[in-house]
């Protein structure tokens, strides 16, 4: 009974550690110990970060609409997100005009595509690899995670309660600024594997991806999490190699024209 006691005033000591302004040491704690805080922050929560964090993106970016290569990018959030069970998110893929080959995701299931990332792949079907392992890192909630190990809970919570505008703005930095640990990249890849298989789409094409980009020899950018070392690529690929799809697995090809996406994204090129 006295136990019981001494763990419900531990519990009780804790809650109060984080209503005092203490939630930032000791989360960095919990989070050096291995312990995922993701549930710290709600569903509800998230969304609300995720809506805040877009507003700013799209006002530093423009947005490429209405066009094949948005079609494009709706018919394969559509055919990777039917077979999602349960979720939690109600998907939102963007195309983003940039010549820059990647992808981010933001909380709450806002994905942004770069336009240089489609121009850059060879079918529809390696986009979708891509994208199902954006969508990992939402559903393990690795976007959450790492906000909360970069910065306090209280600073992420108070930006929901009309905090400083310059909070958001610091959030999208170092959301933007550094990348998923290699765990995290790990899960997302599986998991990724495990959705294109759902959605009849041969997991191989993660590894073809990763392997042009090795072939490219391209300017890594280590500021965004796609875009990694050549060793890490590399592990990746063979990773995904080794993934064994069910003995009835028959891929089902994106009813896509990829030339005339591509043509698409040119046009809007030309005309801005």
């Amino acid at each position: 009974m006295r136990k019981g006691v001494f763990r419900d005033l531990s519990i009780l000591l804790l809650l109060a550690a984080f209503l005092l302004g203490g939630g930032y040491f000791l989360a960095r704690k919990l989070w050096s110990s291995g312990l995922d805080l993701s549930y710290q922050v709600s569903y509800h929560q998230e969304e609300q970060l995720g809506n805040l964090l877009s507003e700013l993106v799209l006002k530093q970016y423009s947005v490429v609409e209405g066009t094949a290569a948005d079609t494009a990018l709706q018919q394969i959030k559509d055919r990777l997100t039917h077979v999602l069970a349960r979720s939690p998110y109600h998907y939102r893929f963007v195309i983003l005009r940039s010549g820059e080959i990647n992808a981010f995701t933001l909380p709450g299931g806002n994905i942004y595509v770069f336009s240089g990332l489609i121009k850059f792949a060879d079918s529809p079907e390696e986009l979708a690899a891509v994208l199902a392992h954006e969508i990992g890192h939402a559903e393990k909630r690795h976007v959450v995670s790492k906000m909360e190990k970069q910065l306090s809970l209280s600073v992420l919570l108070s930006t929901l309660s009309g905090g400083d505008p310059g909070t958001v703005t610091q959030i999208l930095t170092q959301m933007l600024g550094s990348s998923f640990d290699r765990e995290q990249e790990t899960q997302a890849d599986q998991y990724g594997l495990g959705l294109l298989e759902k959605a009849k789409i041969s997991p191989r094409n993660l590894a073809r991806f990763f392997e042009r980009l090795n072939d490219k020899d391209l300017d890594y950018n280590e500021s965004l999490e796609l875009l990694m070392s050549h060793p890490h690529n590399n592990k990746r690929i063979e990773q995904v190699r080794r993934y064994k799809t069910a003995s009835d697995f028959h891929p089902v090809p994106l009813n896509i024209s990829w030339e005339r996406v591509k043509k698409s994204l040119s046009i809007t090129d030309a005309e801005n």
